[in-house]
């Protein structure tokens, strides 16, 4: 199977973003990837019991068939869950299982009972604009009775949360050719590629995120199949899009024709001494943060600026695939590449959000050796190589959790790392033995997060050592390429082709 490429695919104090519940909505409810706007994967939920066993149904309230690849995280809102796949399941006998699709599965949150699917074909272009079999692979962010996602096609989409199932077709869009009450109800399609002229490389894949009327966006604007030029460099990167008409507000093309690969990661949002900044992850290695008017507020280069770009990962510059995290004034963030090309040297950062301009550790011209910057807004640097000359961190597509002044990182050699939130020291690291693709949660006190081995590791969260709780293998050991979710104490978890919910109360 190839990686992403296979298309990589991959989530309190002071002025934390707090999550705002749409009515109907419970305050246990987890609508979006991360949780909330700030994107910090972490749970408020309390009073869970890890007494669980996948293979064996203990304490395993239901299971589903998903796809036979699974990147999309579950979430969960209003009595469903949603997860993105492909149509390897073949919920919809018009879709059979062999019809290579990108899907959105709804479920019913109590019973697991298959609702909806949101069906859409593989775009004609082929691999470099839509990897076979990655379905898709964006997270919705709902809100109310609407969700807002990105299909393999490269669309967003407004989308009916009850789907057919009311017997109207609400919204502008009219054109679904499924409208069986298991079909999805479409409000509104932007197709990027014919309206915007994006050109996506192997894979459109962000999560968005509503903020007010607004609903932000990377595009997956990307290089060509070649990963020579940028086929279409004056598209946009970063969109604002009206979350109630589908109309474009503002776009942004950088970083024009600088992308070194893909653009796949996804925006989160923070609030700074009383204003609201996004913050999105640019396919040349930077930081950029707006205000919602669209004007750039900051950028920051992630990489040093003696770092390299090489095909296929021999160089040491990276992109970046990992969502950047808002907390109390700051972001931190990683680097990271396609799983195919390699561990290699990373880079996590924590960012002053108050300042303003280019406010990365260096200036200068990429590849030639930096001078330091007197606005930067560096806060703390881990990574890079340590004494030993050995890698301490390496790239990575997990996005990280930050609880109790301390956060938490993985990276695609299989490491957990635990570093100190104010000083960025690191206090443990700990191996899983096994690739990472999702990324840490923290719940009650522990650390959960899944490997390509398809095994589960629940680590007491602590800043002296790491403890291992438990460890709990998915079925078949199906890799776990996600990142659970907490609501209403149960546990929902995808692996390559199945999603499980877990009572994490069972006393109940």
């Amino acid at each position: 199977m190839k990686a992403i490429q296979r298309s990589v695919v991959a989530m309190v104090v002071c002025v934390l973003v707090i999550p705002s519940f749409a009515k109907g909505q419970s305050a246990t409810d987890w609508p979006l990837w991360g949780g909330s706007p700030d994107r910090n994967m972490v749970s408020p939920e309390t009073g869970l019991t890890f007494d669980f066993d996948l293979e064996n149904n203990k304490n395993v309230t239901w299971t589903a068939e998903l796809g036979s690849q699974t990147y999309g995280n579950p979430v969960v809102a209003n009595g469903r869950v949603y997860v993105g796949t492909n149509n390897g399941a073949g919920y919809r006998n018009n879709h059979p299982k062999d019809d290579d699709k990108g899907v959105l599965l709804c479920f019913d949150q109590k019973s697991g009972k298959f609702l909806w699917q949101l069906t859409r074909e593989k775009l004609s272009t082929g691999r470099v604009n839509d990897w076979p079999l990655q379905g898709i692979c964006s997270t919705p962010h709902i809100e109310g009775d609407r969700l807002w996602v990105v299909t393999n096609r490269c669309e967003l989409m407004c989308v009916d949360a009850k789907g057919f199932a009311d017997g109207k077709n609400d919204g502008k869009y009219q054109e679904e050719a499924d409208t069986t009450p298991q079909d999805a109800d479409i409000i509104w399609n932007l197709d990027m590629i014919e309206e915007l002229g994006v050109f996506p490389h192997n894979l459109a894949t962000s999560s968005p995120v509503v903020d007010g009327d607004l609903v932000y966006l990377v595009t997956s604007n990307g290089v060509d199949e070649a990963h020579l030029d940028v086929p279409s460099p004056r598209a946009p990167c970063f969109l604002a899009v009206n979350k109630n008409t589908g109309e474009v507000v503002w776009e942004n093309n950088d970083p024009f024709d600088t992308i070194l690969h893909g653009q796949w990661g996804s925006p989160a949002v923070g609030k700074v001494n009383g204003e609201t900044q996004i913050y999105f992850p640019g396919g040349d290695g930077w930081l950029y943060a707006f205000n919602p008017k669209g004007d750039l507020v900051w950028k920051f280069d992630l990489n040093p600026k003696d770092t390299k770009w090489e095909l296929g990962g021999a160089g040491t510059r990276n992109a970046i695939i990992s969502t950047p995290v808002f907390y109390d004034n700051s972001v931190i963030l990683a680097v990271g590449q396609d799983p195919e090309h390699g561990e290699g040297v990373g880079h996590l950062w924590r960012i002053d959000a108050t300042k303003k301009g280019d406010v990365s550790a260096e200036l200068g011209e990429i590849g030639q050796p930096g001078k330091p910057n007197d606005n930067s807004a560096v806060i703390w640097h881990y990574g890079g190589v340590d004494d030993e000359d050995e890698e301490m961190y390496r790239r990575t597509m997990s996005t990280v959790a930050v609880s109790d002044g301390l956060v938490y990182a993985a990276d695609l050699s299989g490491y957990v790392h635990c570093v100190d939130l104010k000083t960025g020291d690191r206090k443990w690291q700990y191996d899983l033995l096994s690739g990472i693709w999702g990324s840490p949660m923290v719940v009650d006190g522990k650390l959960l997060i899944g490997n390509e081995d398809g095994k589960l590791t629940i680590i007491k969260a602590v800043g002296d050592k790491a403890e291992l709780l438990a460890e709990h293998d998915t079925r078949n050991y199906s890799s776990i390429y996600s990142t659970p979710t907490i609501s209403d104490g149960v546990m929902y978890l995808s692996d390559r082709n199945r999603l499980y919910a877990v009572d994490l109360k069972p006393e109940k």
